[in-house]
């Protein structure tokens, strides 16, 4: 090889060696169809072909005078034509990421537009001259020049698009290799600009390119490790372009059954491969990606150029389920249902992806029909509006510190007086729905994120209510405030308490703090750690809604719970009206349960207590403390302070 040409298209070779393999592993692999992946794919082509044409206009360069002149500038405007197309596909696509999405309108398209007519025009219509001489080659002129003034352009509205959304944490590291990509872009065209002699602009695409592929197309960030099915992040991202386009479409999430008792019964790796199967048959089916919502959940979506054959589409899939699907060493036959949700029939397209997801997965609101095919009624859209109601009535109640607290008064069949009281969180919106039971809000707010500041706002209500009232002067020995799911187990729990405590000037043990019996049998360590340090510091704990279908005794045996509540559920069932198996049937778990918790040492409280029989009834059988409207509903502080103080008068 002519050592004058090798010289000069060394870098050529390292830089297109590099966006061969890439090019490779690219195409190879599963992408998701994203607008952004679509500009990435030009990208990669035409970088390659750009490349190409650098290889030739060396060449011709080198060759100068064999070479038509024709041949000598076709090679250059292929190089600079794709050197545009590279260089504004790699604005456009960062611009995309940035934008999560969403697609360009008319007047952001035109400027567009104008912009390739621009680099069009002056790639055919604007001079280049050439250097050829020993110490090297290298083409300039005003044709060259626009290059130059388009790396400067896009350069600045790459960092400015960047620095604009800078605030939005979720792409943080996102936006640093960003940053970093324009860096290197600068640079190897500020060094090409210096020294023209030096033919590097070559080294800068490849390297831009791999950086972008390593930090900005990362595969894995997309793809389930288990069935290599898309993940849930994809389908959000996904999402989020359909519901910019504003295009109908629908999805479909294919949901397993009874997931823990399949997995006891079959096992988890067995799961995995008929997941694994369900996605090659749902992808070779309707010609879709597939994706996996969650555990037990497949999703794939219907898009607005298909929607029409979408009853055939489940057709064909409930056929399929309703067949066994054969695996390596076995055959699985598993129970499932296809729940469907049509955009923007169910959900407007302006409305929240993660809500969207939300929706997609809560099997609760699919109630058209009951087979393997579920939609959604008009039902299920009213819960929705009324869940965004509820949500937004939690979130100004945060915000604006206006929750109100009412107190359900308990009796001592000791001391024959009222000595405990349970603190309960009410939620009113005068101009929307009015008073929203805590059965409905607080497990919105857990899913939500927004448990956490409820609850502190809660004891905060109620340390301030115990303090300004000095409740201990009335014969009331302890409050009882309930504690979520999340703050149970969370590791500040300990430290919030105790500076709560101090702050009101609240002894230890006048709080009682009730931990639900679902969430007591699930928790693990850091509730037991948590319990351990707030008994040592004086607190006492009580399981709550005791009897609702997750006991296991011999986990509440070694639970270090001093008060035990037994749900309604468990109370009301032995008094109904005609007595029959069932209800005797009941009184004997009860009286059972009851005389079982006291042998073990812990106190009894029965909650939903409504008549004198029932009372009777179960202060024959030694219950420690008594909770129910016979004594009081839940009422507002100051009632509830003039209740404590009339009745605690007259002891009896």
């Amino acid at each position: 090889m002519n050592s004058f040409l090798f010289n000069h298209i060394k870098f050529q070779i390292a830089s297109l060696s590099i966006m061969l393999i890439l090019e490779v592993i690219y195409f190879l692999r599963p992408k998701i169809k994203l607008l952004s992946n679509k500009i990435f794919s030009v990208l990669m082509v035409s970088a390659l072909l750009y490349l190409l044409f650098d290889f030739a206009t060396v060449f011709a360069l080198v060759y100068f005078d064999s070479c038509p002149l024709w041949f000598v500038r076709f090679t250059h405007q292929g190089f600079i034509i794709f050197l545009y197309i590279a260089l504004s596909c790699i604005y456009l696509y960062i611009d995309i990421l940035n934008r999560n999405q969403r697609r360009y309108s008319k007047p952001e398209l035109s400027v567009i537009i104008v912009s390739y007519v621009f680099a069009l025009a002056s790639v055919l219509f604007a001079p280049i001259d050439y250097y050829i001489e020993e110490d090297g080659i290298y083409s300039f002129g005003l044709m060259v020049n626009c290059v130059y003034a388009v790396l400067i352009i896009y350069s600045a509205m790459t960092v400015f698009q960047t620095l604009r959304h800078w605030k939005n944490k979720a792409h943080r590291k996102q936006k640093i290799c960003v940053l970093m990509t324009m860096a290197l872009w600068v640079g190897f065209g500020g060094v090409q600009i210096i020294e023209p002699k030096i033919l590097i602009s070559s080294v800068g695409i490849s390297a831009i390119i791999l950086l972008m592929f390593l930090s900005l197309e990362n595969p894995s960030e997309y793809l389930d490790s288990e069935t290599r099915a898309f993940n849930y992040y994809a389908l959000k991202t996904v999402l989020q372009e359909f519901m910019s386009c504003k295009k109908n479409y629908a999805i479909v999430s294919m949901e397993l059954d009874e997931a823990s008792i399949i997995e006891n019964y079959v096992g988890t790796n067995v799961i995995a491969e008929t997941l694994v199967e369900i996605k090659q048959f749902v992808e070779k089916s309707f010609k879709t990606q597939c994706y996996r919502m969650n555990r037990m959940t497949l999703a794939f979506i219907v898009d607005n150029k298909h929607i029409s054959k979408i009853d055939t589409c489940l057709e064909i899939l409930a056929d399929r389920f309703s067949r066994p699907w054969e695996l390596k060493d076995r055959s699985v036959r598993l129970n499932a249902h296809a729940n469907v949700l049509f955009c923007p029939e169910d959900f407007p397209f302006d409305g929240q992806v993660v809500e969207l997801l939300d929706f997609a997965e809560d099997t609760e609101t699919y109630g058209r029909s009951i087979g393997f095919i579920r939609r959604i009624d008009d039902k299920a859209r009213e819960k929705r509006i009324r869940s965004r109601q509820i949500l937004h009535i939690v979130s100004e109640s945060i915000k604006n510190n206006s929750i109100v607290m009412y107190y359900q008064p308990i009796y001592s069949l000791a001391e024959k007086r009222f000595t405990n009281a349970e603190a309960l969180v009410r939620l009113k919106d005068e101009n929307t729905i009015g008073y929203v039971s805590p059965e409905e809000f607080i497990p919105l707010a857990e899913k939500k994120g927004m448990i956490m500041p409820l609850s502190n706002l809660i004891f905060n209500h109620v340390f301030a209510f115990m303090s300004e009232n000095n409740l201990k002067k009335q014969h009331m020995n302890h409050i009882e405030v309930n504690l979520s799911g999340l703050q149970s187990v969370d590791a500040n729990l300990p430290k919030l308490m105790k500076s709560l405590l101090m702050k009101y000037n609240i002894a230890p043990d006048c709080v009682n703090l009730e931990i639900t019996e679902s969430i007591a049998v699930t928790s693990g360590y850091m509730l037991k750690k948590n319990m351990e340090e707030l008994k040592k510091f004086g607190c006492s704990f009580s399981m709550d809604d005791f009897g609702t279908g997750y006991s296991n005794l011999s986990r509440i045996a070694k639970a270090d719970f001093e008060m035990i509540k037994i749900d309604k559920s468990l109370l009301w069932p032995c008094f109904k009206e005609d007595e029959t198996e069932g209800t005797k049937n009941a009184k004997i778990l009860l009286e059972n349960m009851i005389s079982m918790l006291l042998k073990m040492g812990r106190k009894i409280v029965v909650e939903g207590i409504e008549t004198k029989e029932q009372f009777d009834y179960l202060a024959s059988l030694g219950i420690t403390y008594a909770q129910g409207f016979y004594f009081s509903k839940p009422i507002p502080e100051e009632e509830f302070v003039k209740f404590i103080a009339e009745k605690n008068s007259k002891r009896s």
